[in-house]
């Protein structure tokens, strides 16, 4: 039985509420109230917005804070549409190299990158791992910088106690649908500036229409990925299609990996996607109530992982220190020798993971300051990293197939 690296975490009655939200006419208002304000009681000093995406938040961020012409300092391993979104608005990209214990902006780097036209730090919290944020949000208020907080990955994650998103100026979360918790497609913001957040709310009220084209697209393919995140029907509907694709078509195959990463030469359009429908308010709703218990699931998945492989001289996983909780999101290794070949045995052996070599902003054709020979930690580790997706319904025994195999294949 193949292991999908799709993973989307719902129980039979998170199912059954979902699809009667489509059938029975449930009130789309009350369920997004219902939404927003679990989301309030959760971060409570701050107005919420919730989002056809994360990054569309971003953009009406950039386009509130910032002017032509303004640097902006990203980590050399960001998310590669929010660089291109900064690029489009004619913005200056300055990137700081990361930190090897977790691949996050090295916060020590950040202050020499200062000029008279920075305006801002975009700090991303790659894989769910946080980023020394404290830290730097200290540096952005020295320097009376906005602070941005890329949370796409890193809902349920904290930092000295205190959860990711609420350190900067905005935090903006993905629910998009590989993440935790997840509307299907979707974004939250979560800011302490009122003016910014009636501004989003307005631009959203005026520009979002209803695309039913667009709506029945985003549900056949909800549909299928929530299917996909099970073992067995994973196994009957799509392994075969994808390890053709692997085998076969590589180029294709990673094409639909990873469509949504903003390495395309295609613009942004932040009227790509309508407004979200009350089925994934439900979605969101029925995550948030079992975020926790899900959490402590893959935590135990993940711990299990990391104690097997820790002797593994072929294999590290990202390091941890002692001011950080983590949300357990995936599982990242750093592969020592030849990740295409570690990736094609893994898929072979029924282990779909996916190569993570796609976060070196460098390696597009983006507008960025930097001299690319400054960034080596990103150079050294981004085309060795590996992603295996993590879930609440893996059993032991799913865990054992992916630790025996990491192990065959790399010894």
């Amino acid at each position: 039985m193949a292991l999908p690296f799709f993973s989307i975490d719902f129980k039979i009655n998170d199912l059954i509420k979902i699809f009667s939200s489509i059938i029975f006419p449930i009130n789309k208002n009350k369920a997004k109230n219902k939404l927003t304000n679990i989301l309030k009681s959760r971060f409570p000093d701050n107005y919420i917005s919730i989002l056809p995406s994360a990054r569309l938040g971003f953009y009406l961020t950039l386009k509130k804070y910032f002017k032509e012409g303004d640097e902006i300092i990203f980590s050399s391993m960001s998310f590669p549409l929010y660089i291109k979104i900064a690029n489009q608005l004619n913005l200056k990209v300055i990137l700081v190299d990361v930190d090897k214990s977790t691949l996050n902006i090295n916060h020590l780097e950040i202050e020499s990158k200062i000029t008279s036209r920075t305006k801002g730090i975009v700090a991303t919290h790659l894989f769910g791992y946080p980023c020394r944020i404290s830290e730097v949000s200290y540096i952005a208020k020295k320097h009376n910088l906005k602070l941005i907080e890329d949370c796409a990955q890193s809902f349920n994650s904290f930092y000295e106690n205190k959860e990711t998103g609420t350190f900067g100026d905005v935090g903006i979360f993905s629910t998009s649908l590989l993440k935790i918790p997840t509307t299907l497609s979707g974004g939250i913001l979560i800011t302490k500036d009122k003016e910014l957040s009636s501004e989003i709310e307005s631009w959203c009220e005026e520009n979002l229409k209803n695309n039913l084209s667009i709506n029945i697209k985003l549900f056949i393919k909800n549909i299928l990925s929530i299917l996909n995140s099970y073992p067995l029907i994973y196994s009957i509907l799509s392994d075969k299609i994808f390890s053709f694709l692997n085998n076969h078509n590589p180029r294709i195959y990673r094409k639909i990996l990873y469509s949504g990463m903003g390495v395309s030469k295609k613009i942004f359009d932040p009227l790509e996607r309508p407004a979200l429908k009350k089925y994934q308010f439900i979605s969101g709703i029925c995550q948030l109530e079992r975020c926790d218990e899900m959490n402590e699931i893959r935590k135990k998945n993940s711990l299990k992982l990391i104690e097997a492989l820790k002797d593994n001289k072929n294999i590290k996983t990202l390091s941890s220190y002692n001011e950080y909780k983590w949300n357990y999101q995936y599982h990242v290794l750093i592969i020592e020798n030849n990740l295409n070949l570690f990736s094609k045995k893994l898929f072979s052996k029924g282990v779909h993971a996916m190569e993570e070599n796609v976060w070196d902003c460098t390696k597009y054709n983006f507008n960025i300051e930097n001299d690319n020979d400054e960034l080596h930690v990103t150079k050294q580790i981004n085309p060795r990293l590996i992603r295996i997706q993590n879930n609440s319904y893996l059993k032991n025994k799913h865990i054992k197939k992916i630790i025996d195999t990491i192990n065959h294949i790399s010894t």
